[in-house]
């Protein structure tokens, strides 16, 4: 009767045990933070046409073109970002005029980043939301 009962026990517990195991899954639509997209906003004050970059290390990613006083939003994905902190914004103007590379972007998932680009580009700032 004792192992009868006692069979009975794991039966019952076999199935409430395995849903404990279950904790390393990502369940939902957030998904991890790679997944996450990341928004560039780039305001363009400056009268040329320029080109971003995103710089990570030695590599650059073109992200496209904002046209001369003109407001362009990009996304891209989270993962593109390095995880040693070594990510810049760089604008090439279109037709000439020295290239400007920011200072080091930190940012975390969810958050956004707005540039504002000058008619002298050394006077650009940037900001993360």
């Amino acid at each position: 009767m004792r192992s009868l009962s006692a069979v009975a026990a794991l039966l019952v517990s076999a199935p409430l045990l395995s849903g404990c195991a279950r904790g390393g899954e990502t369940t939902g639509s957030a998904g991890t933070s790679q997944d996450v997209e990341v928004a560039l906003e780039v305001e363009n004050h400056n009268w040329s046409d320029i080109v971003i970059y995103l710089v990570r290390g030695g590599s650059s990613h073109r992200l496209g073109m904002v046209t001369a006083l003109s407001t362009r939003r990009f996304v891209f994905p989270f993962r593109h970002l390095g995880s040693s902190g070594n990510n810049r914004l760089r604008a090439y103007p279109i037709g000439g005029g020295n290239d400007f590379t920011s200072e080091d972007v930190l940012i975390q998932p969810g958050q956004w980043i707005k540039w504002t680009l000058e008619g002298d580009l050394s006077r650009s700032s940037l900001a993360v939301y």
